[in-house]
């Protein structure tokens, strides 16, 4: 984009200062003599310079300037320079666009400026530069929505204020712990519903205020306080007491999603088993958050084969039929309910639940080897058949032979007795690469 042609230093003084002149002084900043007001106004854009003394983009100056020692003087001493302001420009458009504080979509979103930049005597831009970039921006895109950004409402300091002064802004406006205390995942939660069902605001409102990307989201978010609520009445017996899982977002978020996505049977069981694994989380696993209930299962039956385990672990009979399958049955999964619900032993029960998950998922990832082994194979012979005699070197054959010899004595080994007649049974040796990986790399270095 083209920036604004900016006046010359002294033009810029004088209109900057006709406009302090006629404006109130109504704009509170704390310099370090202390606090002092200030006109506000609105200026156009060929008095605003973008600032190389900003605190922000030292770093990003450094690099791309550090091969060069006069490169941030020079910038220093030509900081109004259309080549200077290009290169600033170009860097503030990317912080103003950084998802941790997304001033250019704020902007986007509102079209108004919310508040004053802060600027000296000659224009300079004190606080902030990143607003003032993404006004640029958003004005050159599209001059007719964002047309009140053609002469932005300016704080302006007076002439007298020392280079000392300056910095000292920057550092109180910038660079000093944030004074809002952030609100927590509960109290958010409790906002958002006394808005939408005691004071009945509309879910575009409540969507629109707190930029909710996803329209599912509202509900879930009342979703996972209600299961939180229920956890401190119904298992924790203590109503209300939200402090004491305020570090448990994660958990209560995972559970109420994993939650959703299980069969209505199991649901019930796996909740009072997710509040108990809640409950006594500070003394299992610090990966909870990681595994089931609190994130998608490696397959779908492994909450139905843990609920299987823990029935035959806690003496409550092997619930399965001929073939293996799980098959729970309605008086087994509201006696795994109650034990899990029971305020006794909690402790042991709650490591009984982790250990008999840390089981099922290692049963499942050993049952998986043998099929992950058959599609290799198949993968190989493919390769093979592609392969002719006379496309093989005597490296190459050899190499083959050698790989296929040791392929055939492990397949011996693994089978034993079944084994084909004539394979042989000799000790194998390791293979150094998969046969499939070196196959394919043989093929494309030949085409």
């Amino acid at each position: 984009m083209v920036l604004p042609q900016l006046l010359n230093a002294a033009e810029r003084r004088a209109r900057i200062s006709a406009a302090a002149a006629a404006a109130v002084r109504d704009h509170w900043v704390t310099l370090h003599d202390g606090p002092r007001t200030v006109p506000a106004a609105p200026l156009g854009q060929e008095l605003l310079v973008y600032r190389v003394d900003n605190g922000r983009l030292l770093a990003d100056l450094e690099e791309r300037l550090g091969a060069r020692p006069d490169g941030l003087p020079k910038l220093h001493a030509e900081e109004a320079s259309p080549r200077t302001q290009a290169l600033l420009h170009d860097l503030l458009v990317t912080k103003a666009r950084d998802p941790r504080g997304p001033i250019l979509q704020e902007l986007q979103r509102l079209a108004v400026q919310t508040e004053p930049l802060l600027v000296d005597a000659e224009g300079v831009v004190i606080n902030g530069n990143r607003r003032l970039a993404a006004m640029r921006t958003l004005l050159d895109t599209d001059p007719e929505r964002y047309g009140r950004f053609r002469e932005p409402l300016v704080a302006i300091l007076p002439p007298e204020v020392s280079r000392a002064d300056l910095e000292y802004l920057e550092a109180s406006l910038q660079m000093a712990p944030e004074t809002k205390l952030a609100y927590g995942w509960v109290e958010r939660r409790l906002k958002l519903r006394e808005q939408h069902d005691r004071l009945g605001l509309a879910d575009d409102w409540i969507k629109e205020a707190y930029r909710l990307g996803d329209p599912a989201q509202l509900a879930r978010e009342l979703g996972e306080l209600a299961l939180a609520e229920d956890f401190l009445e119904t298992f924790a017996s203590a109503p209300r007491r939200y402090s004491s899982i305020a570090d448990a977002e994660a958990l209560f978020v995972g559970l109420a999603a994993q939650l959703e996505g299980l069969p209505r049977r199991l649901q019930r069981p796996w909740r009072q088993l997710g509040f108990l694994l809640i409950e006594r989380r500070e003394g299992l696993d610090p990966a909870l958050p990681k595994h089931f209930p609190f994130s998608p299962p490696p397959t779908p039956q492994l909450p139905a084969l843990t609920l299987q385990r823990l029935g035959q672990d806690w003496g409550l009979g092997d619930a399965s039929d001929e073939a293996g399958a799980p098959e729970l049955s309605r008086s087994l999964l509201q006696e795994l309910t109650r034990i899990a619900r029971a305020p006794h032993r909690r402790p042991v029960r709650a490591a009984a639940v982790q250990e008999a998950l840390d089981a099922v998922r290692l049963q499942i990832r050993q049952g998986q080897t043998p099929q992950k082994l058959l599609n290799n194979l198949r993968q190989s012979r493919k390769l093979l058949e592609r392969l002719r005699p006379e496309q093989l070197q005597d490296q190459d054959r050899h190499h083959l032979q050698g790989e296929l010899a040791a392929l055939a004595a492990q397949g011996a080994v693994l089978l034993g007795p079944q084994a084909a007649p004539g394979v042989a049974a000799s000790r194998p040796r390791p293979l150094r690469r998969s046969l499939p990986r070196r196959l394919g790399d043989w093929l494309r270095r030949r085409r």
